[in-house]
């Protein structure tokens, strides 16, 4: 990725982090996690790129605005998707709680995997 040393190149990853959480929202959206997975390393490698430049990049007052703008509107999409994985989340946690407890009893009775 292109190092970030202006002002446009700081609000152009903004808006690809901004395309790139919408597509994440529209595939959460369809159900189709695998997508989402695969798109939440792309957002995350973006806004790495942004962590050491952000704060150092002067910024005039309609950038600030449109910034401001895209951050809000990012989180925004970040917190839907979150929320449709709130349900599949808590799912997977109970069933994985289901299957430790399951071998804890195994264990404590002496039953085997194997019957």
């Amino acid at each position: 990725m292109e190092a970030i040393t202006t002002a446009d190149q700081l609000l152009m990853r903004y808006d690809s982090i901004l395309h790139v959480v919408e597509r994440m929202l529209s595939t959460a959206r369809e159900d189709d996690w695998d997508t989402v997975i695969e798109l939440q390393a792309r957002y995350s490698a973006l806004v790495d790129t942004l962590r050491p430049v952000d704060a150092s990049i002067p910024l005039d007052d309609s950038q600030r605005v449109r910034k401001h703008d895209l951050t809000r509107k990012i989180l925004a999409d970040e917190t839907a998707v979150r929320e449709l994985a709130a349900p599949r989340l808590a799912r997977l946690a109970a069933l994985l709680e289901s299957g430790r407890h399951t071998r804890a009893l195994n264990k404590m009775y002496g039953v085997s995997a194997h019957g």
